[in-house]
């Protein structure tokens, strides 16, 4: 075969020169015509060669070849099984992985190709079981624990992921398919462990979008502002258009008491990103906080614009306006969120109080007995609506409101004295 193998490198180089001179059919025949009278080993080369240009059929008619007169060779079977995987033959896998004996050396890598092909189907607890199989007869091999590590990793397990990952890197393996420290880091992230994360994601180069934003996202949760900071502007720097990172660096920016960089932030994000509520109303926040209130107003109802059922930015738009006691604008924002389908229950309520500010009792009223259905469990709003009834002259509907919050608050001594007097005039 020594003798041989300049002769095959020769051939193939001669197929590939063909290949990049675009005379594909060319190289398969030359390649064909060599392979019938070629040696296991060349032949096997000749196939692989075939499969990395996507010539599957050609590269399993070898093989099967090969098959017919070698019937007992495993590493075949193997070869001939990936590619079978890979066109999704799952049947003519499982069928040829069968065939290998547990004691032939061929059988740990037969496991472990089935068990991945299992995990494909979804058969995970199958997966598990062939790769448990494979760590029994192979304990100390690398390969298998990091199968049955990113099996529980791709499944979220990773309390159970965690100490294979661990001790692939005890091994120090070099694993070329993943960055342990990294599958680490996540995994650890994932359960709550920042700190350990953190220091998993500090050994690691960094230098993709999703690498930073995770590193990013760790040092946020222990506070870590400027760590985080750094990573996020970093991350911006090869993608502005990574949007779920700007309202987390708004934010951390904020922590660290840099509102007006804050407020940048969640306008460059708004520029990318003009359908993402939560950049919105925390710009709105921010801009309260720098004193450009007409800002906010207009971030505010720029949210409300894209969803006019987003309780949260009515509630701070309509806070923006009593602040200024402009219970007008309040009353027309509530008037113009109510015409639509889907307002949020809350809205009533707050138009009953609304309402009463700007005196309009019978409409205040009206909102009262709309929002009840929704608010009868509601100890605040009882106890709201019931006092606005005494005030309307309707003491018996008062008396029962009130009567109805003090199942929820008998502790409540006022109220619990002013039912009495009601009681008893």
């Amino acid at each position: 075969m020594k003798e041989r193998w300049p002769k095959i490198m020769d051939i193939i180089n001669q197929a590939l020169q063909l290949k990049d001179q675009d005379k594909i059919n060319d190289a398969i025949q030359l390649l064909q015509e060599y392979q019938r009278s070629a040696g296991e080993d060349e032949r096997i080369e000749i196939a692989q060669l075939f499969q990395d240009w996507g010539l599957m059929n050609d590269a399993i008619a070898i093989y099967e070849d090969m098959l017919l007169l070698y019937p007992e060779d495993s590493h075949i079977k193997l070869l001939l099984a990936e590619i079978y995987t890979d066109i999704g033959d799952d049947e003519k896998v499982i069928e040829l992985m069968e065939t290998i004996r547990p004691e032939e050396e061929a059988y740990v890598p037969a496991l472990v190709q089935l068990a991945d092909l299992y995990q494909t189907q979804g058969l995970f607890e199958v997966s598990e079981q062939k790769l448990l199989e494979a760590k029994d007869i192979s304990p100390n091999e690398p390969i298998i624990d990091l199968a049955l590590a990113e099996l529980a990793f791709s499944n979220g397990e990773f309390q159970k992921a965690i100490p294979y990952y661990e001790r692939i890197e005890r091994m120090e393996e070099e694993v070329s398919i993943v960055n342990v420290k990294e599958r680490l880091a996540e995994s650890l992230s994932s359960l709550g462990n920042w700190e350990e994360a953190l220091r998993y994601y500090e050994m690691i180069t960094l230098d993709h979008p999703d690498q930073l934003f995770k590193y990013g996202y760790t040092a946020y949760q222990l506070e870590r502002y400027q760590v985080a900071i750094e990573a996020w502007r970093k991350l911006l720097e090869i993608d502005q258009d990574y949007t779920s990172v700007y309202p987390l660096l708004a934010t951390s920016l904020h922590e660290e008491g840099a509102v007006q960089e804050a407020f940048e932030a969640l306008e460059q994000g708004i520029q990318k990103d003009e359908f993402n509520n939560e950049l919105y109303l925390l710009a709105a926040e921010y801009a309260v906080e720098l004193g450009n209130r007409k800002d906010a107003e207009s971030y505010l109802k720029q949210s409300l614009s894209l969803d006019p059922g987003f309780e949260e930015a009515a509630e701070r738009l309509l806070e923006l306006y009593e602040d200024d006691l402009d219970y007008e604008a309040a009353n027309d924002l509530l008037d113009e969120l109510l015409s639509y389908e889907a307002y949020p229950d809350i809205l009533l309520w707050r138009k009953a109080q609304v309402s009463i500010e700007l005196e309009l009792f019978d409409q205040a009223k009206q909102a009262y007995e709309k929002a009840y259905p929704s608010f009868k469990e509601q100890p605040d709003f009882l106890k709201e609506y019931g006092y606005f009834m005494n005030e309307e002259g309707n003491r018996e509907q008062s008396l029962s409101l009130l009567e109805a919050y003090l199942t929820f608050r008998p502790e409540d001594e006022e109220v619990s004295d002013f039912v009495s007097r009601l009681t008893n005039e």
